[in-house]
Parts: structure tokens; C-alpha cells; sequence
């Protein structure tokens, strides 16, 4: 990648002025970023820096090499040094070169900035032509024996390297944190600090990781990690919310210390000088950034000692990544983590995982010593787990020993109650290992286990997710405890199959080992908790294969199929009567799901349509299995069935609708009662309605059914139709009809005429409304000329005969509007 350049320093006059400015600039390089990098490379010389230095005295100076983020996101990498006079004998001159790193993009071979600290390319004057060389591609080039000076400086500097790590971490995570300070006379040691953070942190860290090595003005400088000369660090010393000083020239101030784990790893790491561990430590698997497990392990695998602290997450990185380390470094690692009497030795529980990791690693033998101390310890412990103990993990005379000292301890943890599954199924492979007799005490341990499993599901006692696999590990612990499991679940399956569907998906039991249990697989078939979208019968036929019996003999898994598949809903109609057909009203009374049945139709909502004809159905394959109160509805609901098929039913009763309704619906619910008043509206609205019960509604007086009549004669769908002349003269003579039935029909037909088909006829065409005239016409004159004076429009009998032309052909003369003289003979 190439870099654009910037040289910044005294210059005679020229096109763009004199003094201070940038005297050579790659091309492409923004005025805004020149503007914001001229605040960024300035220099002022130490406060006791001689005026007028010598060159001996100029090689004294501090160097400024610094790293900053521009606000476009670029990174500015700068270095300045004190050059003495300028071109005019000034004194108080510098140069400072500087390349651009675009925004989002690393340096030259993926180095951290401070890497670049002594690269060949930095220059102390501008290029002569005016104009920088080709974009710079810098080169690394650190002093020879840096490693082992870096070293010696770590082991100096002691808990203080530790405190400057975990300042520096803390400030490359958090923007808040306070800026760290480093006080040095030597500016070249605040390189070396810089060199021993960059190495430690992470790489994300280490790269956009901003500093200066030098400023006489800290309370200015806006990097997170700033130089200065210990005289400058008094400008922001006490205030150690803004500011993190690390003076080593104040000999009064204790060292300062900090709990920071991976700090403290680090700077044991540096002061060992196996600094190469960091980058290695960064490569391994599961290595999260500062994580302190994979830098301890390959420290103690190395020898190196590292804080007591550092052994815990050390052994626990190892236990799910120890393949990641070669034979050797394991075994060492191994023998550190296990010494006896070595400050930060491993607890059980530490000890407990790393045994399960290094099963099938290393070698039994050499194992069993870490075993019998696990194995007893959890014993005499419950809060501890027993570990696992695969064949030949306790060789004599560890086996004999054990079993001598444990056994009474070992049933009374398995007789119990309340004890964890973890150790539960420690304690059975335990027993079995040692031979420990414990048969008598698995009945009450199964019971245990059942109520646990199924109610106790989902609760915080229960056997939630988290405590399937230990569950699962007791019931491989015993063949002969499974059997007495499952046998129990059966039964509560049979009875509450939703509560131990819930609990097999927390607790998924293999189905190949259920067995002749056809309630339990059904259960463990039922799958995720959310039901089946659209119609669930064919989940029902999928659950009744599953239990590998038939229904037809055993109805009662019948039973619990329709309680899996239908708890947050009762069936609907369009399942229920589908249900009813496949399996027959016998088999249903059989398994208490005749109920159901009858629910989803009477509790259907308005709009099923399938519910009239499951009404229809359960009365006629059941009508004895009907209570009272359901009949009423159902028989009303059966009526419904009739009415929506009228014409299409051969076996719907004809004439009497009007009636029957009003009779059914005496005894039966009010939504039934509506749903009837609304079927029977809709047939009544219809222009081939059944003759003669229009006029039974009429002469009904009933206000329900009138006022269902009405409500759809309001509706969208019959509004629409009265746009064609046929159905706008239909009603019309449907509602001029039966004028002295009684005072709710009167009142409705006459509201109905001036709300509803009134604005319909005004909003109608003139040739459409001659059609419905005609059409009204073919029951009498008299009709017609009724419907055309009902019809008149407000615009009076001008528009009248506009809207029915040709009917009075005798009129010669229309009157005007405005007319001030009566109208002539003849004329209206």
C-alpha cells in the first residue's frame, strides 16, 4: 500500500507564503487534513533545551513520533525532530515528516504504528525538488538487540509495566477512559513503553492504538497515550479522571497496582522476555481479546511463572482447547497445574473439567491419582460433582480403597431426595464402578425423577434446558432405572399428555427407546410447542401412527392426540366435523372427545361456515349424546345449514323459515340467535327469495330478525347490487310491500326506502332508472307512476321527465325556471 507524504517546516517565501507551513505535499492530499495535521506535528523544545544547540546538542533533543486519528477516519503517522535554525539564522526550527493512512486501512504489513518508530524513510528535510518522492512505503527497522533491552526494561519497571497495561487497556476500550501518561527523561523510553504495550495488546488494539512520544503541552494533546518530560507532567498530575500519570522520576510515589489479571500475566510474560507467547497466544483457538487463559497456559507450559490467579482460566482454556498444544507443552503444563503446594492450584470443580478434556488425551494412568481425589472429594462434598469414570480410571488399589470408605455415603446421596443430577448420575457410576449395592433404592430415585421432569418442567427446580444432558447421563447411568421411568411417564401421559409433551421437548427421550408405550411416543411426537398452522388433522394422523396402536381399539389415545394437538384452541368447525367423519360418533363418546366436537360448534365463530353443517352432522349421528342446552343451539345452527342452502339442500325442510327460526331461537344462545337472524336476512334480501317469507318476517313483528333484515340491507354487498336496475326495483317492491304488518316492519321498510334505495336511485343513471321503472312497471302503471314520484329527483318535475323522457309525449311546454307567469293551458 502507498502512503501520501507531508513535510512541514520554516521555509523561505514562496507562492504560499513563508515561516512554518508545508513546504512538500503529496498529490491528492485534502487543505482539510493539512489544516487538522499543522495542529498535530508542531514543536517546542524542552524548557532547559540550550537556545542556540550545538550538533552534538541537537541530537539530544526529543523526538516526537506520534500516531493520530484525523476526524475523516485517516490516521496521521508523524515524525518530528528539532532541526536548530531556520533558512533565515532563526533558532526554534523543526521538520516534521508525516504520511497519511487512509481511513479503514492498516499500515504496511499489518504493523501496529509504534512499529515504525526508526524507519529508514524518515527524513529531517524536505525534498529539494519541492515536491515529495514517490508515495513512501515504510520499512521497520528497530535498533539491533531491542528484544533483549525491552526485556531488561520490563523486569525494571516490575508491578509498574502491570499498571500500564491495564491502563491501556482500559483505554483502548473504553473512549472515556483517561489518557496515559508516561514521564520519561528520555523520550526514547516512552518508544520502549509504547513497544512493550503494542506487543501485549491485541492486535485490533495495538494498531489503532494513538500516542505522541513528546509534547511540552499534555492538557493538549488529544492521543490516548502522551510523553512527556517528567517536568511537563505536573500540568495534569491529581486529576486522575482525565489523566493516568506514570512518572517514574517521583522516587516519594509508591509503585502503582492493579487487579487487572491479564495486565499482571503480561507484564510476567515481558519480564520473562517470552514476548513471542503474545502473537501465539492471540493465534489460539477460543483467544477473545485480554483473555488471560491462553497467554497463562503457554506461560506455565514455558516455565514461566505467572500470578496464582492466572491458573484457573488457564486450566480452563486448556480443557476445550488442550489440542491446540503439542505433547510436550502439555505434559508441562500439566505438572505445574498439579503440583502440590504451588500457590494457585486447581479446585475440584477446575480439576474436575480438565479430567473430562484429557480423557481420551492422556493416558489413564497417569490420571488416576486426579480421579480418586475427585471421586472422593465429591462424596464427602454435594456441592460437588462426581466425575466420570470410564472403565479403568480407578485401577487398584485406588478401587478397593475407595469402596471400603464411600459406600454408606454413596446410597445416602442416591436416597436422597432434592439431589442434583449431575451427582445423582455421579453417584450411579460411582455404585456401579465400585460395585456399591444400590437396587432397592431406584424405584423411589425413577418417582423422583418423573415428578421432576413433568411438573416441574419449564420451573426453576425442573429439568429445564440446561439439566437435559445431566438427565440423560443418569438414565444412561441405569438400564434398570430407565425402565421404571418411562413406565411412569406412560401413565401420566395417558392422563396429562400436554404437560409431559412440554417436558419431553425440554427432555427429548431417544424414541427408539420408548417402547410399547403408545400415549409416551405420541407425547414425544408431538414436536415443537407451536400448534400446526391451518387445519391440525393431518398432525393428528401423524401422532396416531406414532404411537403404534389404533384408536379404533384404544380410543383413549384418541384422546390424547386431540389434547396435543388442540391446547391453546378447541378444533374448528371444518376440523371437527372431518374428525367426526373419519372416526365415527361412537369412538368419540369412547374417548371423551365428543365434547369437543360439539364446542367447535356451537362456540364457532360468525363467520365459520362449516359450523352449520357440523351442527347438522352431530345431530344427526348423536342427537342422544346431546346435552339440553347444546341442543337448543345446535338444532338452531342445523336451521342456519338450511337457510344458506335453501336451494341447494334436498333434504333442507321448505317454507316455514321464518317461523322455525323464531322458534329455535327461543331456547337458544344469543350468537346462535344472531347467526340465524343473519342467515335468514340474507336469504330474505335475495331477488329469488322463498315466496311468501318476506311477508311472514313482515307480519312477525319480531324485532331481532327485522332489525337483522335491516342491518343487511345496509351492507356493502347489497348497497353494490342496488346499482342494477333489477335488484333497485326488487327492493323497491319488497319494501312498499306489507304496509300494515305492523309497526316494525312499517318503520324499517320506510327508513330502508329514504336511507338506503333512495341514494341509490338518485345516484343511478337516467337510462339505468328508466330500466328499473319498466321493471317495477310490470306489476301495474300504478306501480310504475308511484316508483317515478318516488324517484323524483329535488330538482322538481324538469328533472323528473329529463330522467323518464318520452312518457307524457301530450306536454308541449316545459315550464322555465323563473317563470314569472302560471304556466299555459295544458301545461304543469
Amino acid at each position: 500500500m502507498s502512503l501520501l507524504q507531508m513535510h512541514y517546516t520554516s521555509a523561505p517565501p514562496g507562492p504560499d507564503g513563508s515561516g512554518f507551513r508545508f513546504t512538500a505535499v503529496s498529490p491528492g492530499v485534502p487543505h482539510s487534513v493539512l489544516r487538522e495535521a499543522e495542529q498535530l506535528v508542531g514543536y517546542e523544545p524542552p524548557r532547559d533545551a540550550p537556545a542556540r544547540p550545538s550538533e552534538a546538542e541537537l541530537a539530544a533533543f526529543p523526538e516526537m513520533f506520534g500516531f493520530a486519528r484525523l476526524s475523516d477516519g485517516s490516521g496521521l503517522l508523524s515524525r518530528t525532530v528539532y532541526t536548530g535554525a531556520d533558512y533565515s539564522g532563526r533558532w526554534g526550527n523543526f521538520h516534521a515528516h508525516a504520511v497519511l493512512v487512509p481511513a479503514g486501512e492498516p499500515l504496511p504489513g499489518d504493523l501496529p504504528p509504534i512499529a515504525l518508530w526508526g524507519a529508514a524513510e524518515w527524513t529531517d528535510r524536505s525534498p529539494e525538488a519541492g515536491t515529495p518522492a514517490p508515495p513512501v512505503r515504510l520499512t521497520p527497522r528497530l535498533p539491533a538487540g531491542l528484544g533483549g533491552e525491552l526485556a531488561r526494561f520490563a523486569a525494571e519497571l516490575g508491578p509498574r509495566l502491570a499498571a500500564v497495561l491495564a491502563d491501556l487497556r482500559r483505554v483502548t476500550e473504553d473512549p472515556a477512559a483517561p489518557q496515559v501518561v508516561l514521564a520519561e527523561s528520555d523520550t526514547r523510553r516512552v518508544a520502549h513503553w509504547l513497544l512493550l504495550a503494542s506487543g501485549a495488546l491485541p492486535r485490533d488494539a495495538a494498531r489503532g492504538l494513538t500516542f505522541t512520544t513528546y509534547t511540552r503541552r499534555p492538557q493538549h494533546a488529544r492521543q490516548q497515550v502522551v510523553g512527556v518530560r517528567p517536568e511537563d507532567a505536573r500540568a495534569v498530575t491529581g486529576q486522575p479522571h482525565r489523566y493516568a500519570v506514570h512518572d517514574r522520576s517521583d522516587t516519594r510515589a509508591d509503585a502503582p497496582a492493579t487487579d487487572d489479571l491479564w495486565a499482571l500475566t503480561a507484564a510476567a510474560v515481558w519480564a520473562a522476555g517470552a514476548d513471542a507467547l503474545f502473537r501465539r497466544a492471540q493465534d489460539l483457538p477460543g483467544a477473545e481479546p485480554f483473555a488471560v487463559g491462553p497467554l497463562a497456559t503457554l506461560a506455565l507450559a514455558e516455565g514461566v511463572p505467572v500470578p496464582a490467579a492466572a491458573y484457573a482460566p488457564a486450566a480452563a482454556w486448556a480443557t476445550g482447547h488442550h489440542h491446540a498444544l503439542g505433547e510436550e507443552e502439555l505434559e508441562t503444563f500439566l505438572r505445574a497445574v498439579c503440583a502440590e503446594g504451588r500457590p494457585g492450584a486447581l479446585a475440584p470443580d477446575a480439576l474436575a473439567a480438565l479430567l473430562t478434556a484429557l480423557r481420551d488425551t492422556v493416558p489413564l494412568a497417569v490420571t488416576a491419582p486426579i480421579t480418586a481425589r475427585l471421586v472422593e472429594a465429591a462424596v464427602r462434598d454435594p456441592s460437588l460433582a462426581p466425575p466420570p469414570l470410564p472403565p479403568g480410571a480407578l485401577p487398584e488399589p485406588y478401587r478397593g480403597r475407595l469402596t471400603d470408605g464411600l459406600g454408606e455415603a454413596v446410597r445416602a446421596g442416591l436416597g436422597t431426595p432434592g439431589t442434583p443430577l449431575p451427582r445423582t448420575a455421579g453417584l450411579l457410576r460411582i455404585a456401579a464402578t465400585l460395585g456399591i449395592d444400590h437396587d432397592d433404592l431406584l424405584p423411589g430415585l425413577a418417582d423422583r425423577l418423573c415428578r421432576r421432569i413433568v411438573d416441574g418442567a419449564g420451573a426453576a427446580t425442573g429439568a429445564g434446558a440446561g439439566a437435559v444432558p445431566e438427565l440423560l447421563d443418569v438414565l444412561d447411568e441405569s438400564a434398570p432405572l430407565r425402565i421404571h421411568l418411562l413406565d411412569l411417564l406412560e401413565a401420566r401421559a395417558a392422563d396429562h399428555p400436554a404437560a409431559v409433551a412440554a417436558a419431553l421437548r425440554t427432555v427429548p427421550l431417544p424414541r427408539d427407546g420408548l417402547g410399547h408405550r403408545p400415549h409416551l411416543r405420541m407425547c414425544a411426537a408431538a414436536g415443537t410447542p407451536a400448534p400446526p398452522a391451518g387445519n391440525r388433522t393431518p398432525a393428528l394422523h401423524a401422532l396416531l401412527r406414532a404411537s403404534g396402536g389404533s384408536h379404533l381399539v384404544t380410543p383413549l389415545l384418541l384422546r390424547t392426540a386431540v389434547s396435543l394437538l388442540w391446547q391453546d384452541r378447541a378444533p374448528t368447525a371444518e376440523e371437527a366435523s372431518q374428525l367426526l367423519g373419519e372416526s365415527g360418533a361412537e369412538v368419540h363418546r369412547s374417548a371423551g372427545t365428543w365434547d369437543d366436537l360439539v364446542s367447535a360448534a356451537v362456540d364457532a365463530p360468525a363467520d365459520d361456515r362449516a359450523a352449520p353443517t357440523l351442527a347438522k352432522q352431530l345431530l344427526k349421528y348423536g342427537r342422544d349424546a346431546v346435552g339440553r342446552a347444546a341442543y337448543h343451539d345446535l338444532a338452531l345452527l342445523a336451521h342456519v345449514h338450511t337457510l344458506e342452502h335453501a336451494d341447494t339442500d334436498p333434504s333442507a325442510p321448505h317454507g316455514n323459515l321464518v317461523e322455525r327460526a323464531r322458534s329455535l331461537s327461543s331456547q337458544a344462545r344469543p350468537a346462535a340467535q344472531e347467526r340465524a337472524a343473519q342467515a335468514l336476512a340474507r336469504l330474505l334480501l335475495r331477488a329469488d327469495r322463498p315466496p311468501r317469507e318476506l311477508q311472514a318476517l313482515a307480519y312477525s313483528n319480531d324485532p331481532t330478525l327485522i332489525d337483522a333484515y335491516a342491518e343487511a340491507a345496509r351492507s356493502p354487498v347489497l348497497t353494490d347490487f342496488l346499482t342494477v336496475p333489477s335488484r333497485l326495483a326488487d327492493c323497491y317492491l319488497a319494501w312498499n310491500m306489507h304496509q300494515g304488518a305492523g309497526p316494525v316492519w312499517n318503520l324499517t321498510r320506510r327508513t330502508l326506502l329514504e336511507e338506503v334505495l333512495r341514494p341509490a336511485a338518485r345516484k343511478m343513471p337516467d337510462d339505468q332508472l328508466r330500466l328499473a321503472a319498466e321493471h317495477v312497471g310490470r306489476y301495474g302503471a300504478a306501480h310504475r307512476d308511484l316508483f317515478e314520484e318516488w324517484a323524483r329527483p329535488a330538482g322538481g318535475v324538469k328533472q323528473l321527465l329529463r330522467r323518464f323522457g318520452g312518457r307524457r309525449q301530450d306536454r308541449t311546454r316545459e315550464p322555465r325556471w323563473g317563470d314569472v307567469e302560471p304556466p299555459r293551458d295544458g301545461g304543469r
